[in-house]
């Protein structure tokens, strides 16, 4: 399970931002059904973000990809470098020339690590710089102790240089592979590549069960689908349940030998009896909510099979917010989500702030998500990005926000910020001077 999420000098984050998914304990309500335990920590099984536009959301989610870019695809042996590239905040003099760093917390096959890494640019270009940082830890005895440790050091000749220091009891297989570590390519992927069985462990956790969805591109998604309707008995019929779970009209999909998906919708008399029914061809007759909803639904349900995390920018786009509600209660219930999968995602829509169910142990009606599942980003006058839960939240007189409040309205009014706030769009000489 993902516990934490930290980003700093990337895109709009200046400073040192995070996003925890450990469960507070203060934070009572939904305990059973919203969070679930790993390796003995208790973390959410699902997470909220919102902001304005231009607020850094959709950056705190190109973090998490560029830091799963970099881990699998930082180094191709023996053939040529790496095309990625550094991204660090512009808007502050000192930021061009400081690290960019990525850290990440989470659990695997009963182990607890922490991996992270810091990257700078050498010179003018953004796909020159090299790891003046790196390091890997794991959690024994609840004490996190380094597999491996990497800095950039100065030597006694003045020069310096990427030293690599590995615990030979923990990772033995490890030794001997920092001498073919480039400057610019992280030592975790090396040592993947080279079967290093702990680095190959979280390497293969992470390409599998780490995945994030970009808003402007589904590429890849509406392809796994559709394979997963061809070869899958078991998953092509989930697929087709939440589709028509979703009151979209289709009874059924198929995809033919010439990979054109078909729907098929009942056919009625006049007397609204269902007399047959016909086809279409999906992506020209179904709407753009249902194609998206297909186009994630392969992806949604192997991650509830398979316990991934799920990172989806802007999952209400196009989706309906009752929908919505459904699709985070697959993951927030234990019943359809056994193998404690997670997912993360931001929103514009403040209806799930407001959806509330009651609660037997609180005896009253409360908001369906925990206070530690929301988030907000907001920028500063810096224009830097900011994290932060509701969870931290105070009051004026200091208190903190109540389990039964109504989130939704307190957002929209710039409560807990995180909102625009946008000047006059159109002014009366442009427009009516009536309005």
């Amino acid at each position: 399970m993902l516990i934490r999420f930290s980003v700093e000098n990337f895109r709009s984050f200046k400073d040192r931002q995070s996003l925890y998914l450990n469960a507070v304990k203060t934070c009572k309500e939904w305990n059973e059904e919203n969070t679930a335990v790993d390796v003995g920590i208790r973390a959410v099984r699902s997470a909220i973000v919102y902001g304005a536009n231009a607020s850094g959301k959709s950056n705190l989610f190109i973090a998490m990809q560029r830091m799963k870019s970099l881990m699998l695809s930082s180094v191709d042996i023996d053939k040529k470098p790496n095309l990625l590239f550094g991204e660090p905040f512009l808007l502050a003099a000192s930021s061009i020339t400081a690290p960019e760093t990525f850290e990440i917390e989470f659990t695997v096959d009963g182990r607890h690590f922490v991996y992270g890494f810091s990257l700078m640019l050498k010179g003018k270009s953004l796909e020159d710089y090299e790891i003046v940082k790196e390091w890997l830890l794991e959690a024994v005895k609840n004490k996190m102790q380094p597999c491996f440790f990497r800095e950039r050091r100065l030597l006694d000749d003045g020069t310096a240089s990427n030293v690599i220091d590995i615990d030979e009891k923990r990772m033995p297989q490890g030794k001997g592979l920092e001498q073919r570590t480039r400057p610019d390519v992280l030592f975790f992927t090396v040592a993947a590549q080279f079967a290093e069985p702990t680095c190959q462990m979280i390497s293969e956790y992470v390409r599998l069960s780490f995945n994030v969805i970009s808003a402007v591109n589904r590429q890849g998604l509406p392809e796994f689908s559709k394979s997963k309707l061809l070869l899958d008995a078991e998953m092509a019929s989930r697929i087709k349940k939440l589709i028509a779970d979703a009151d979209t009209g289709v009874k059924d999909l198929t995809v033919g030998d010439n990979g054109i998906m078909m729907s098929f919708h009942d056919q009625y008399d006049d007397a609204g009896a269902v007399v047959g029914r016909t086809n279409f061809v999906f992506i020209y007759a179904e709407s753009l909510g249902t194609q998206k909803l297909f186009d994630l639904s392969g992806t949604l349900i192997d991650a509830l099979h398979n316990g991934r995390v799920l990172v989806i920018d802007e999952l209400d786009a196009q989706l309906h917010p009752i929908l919505v509600r459904h699709l985070i209660e697959l993951f927030n219930n234990p019943k359809t989500n056994p193998k404690k999968a997670q997912l993360i995602f931001n929103a514009q829509s403040p209806d799930l702030l407001g959806y509330k169910v009651y609660n037997e142990t609180k005896g009253k009606k409360i908001t369906r998500l925990r206070r530690d599942q929301i988030y907000f980003v907001e920028k500063d006058n810096m224009e830097t990005s900011k994290v932060f839960s509701l969870i931290e939240f105070k009051k004026s007189d200091g208190g903190r926000m109540r389990n039964d409040a109504s989130y939704d309205k307190d957002y929209l009014s710039g409560v807990y910020g995180g909102i625009p706030f946008p000047g006059e769009l159109i002014s009366r000489e442009e427009g009516n001077a009536d309005v």
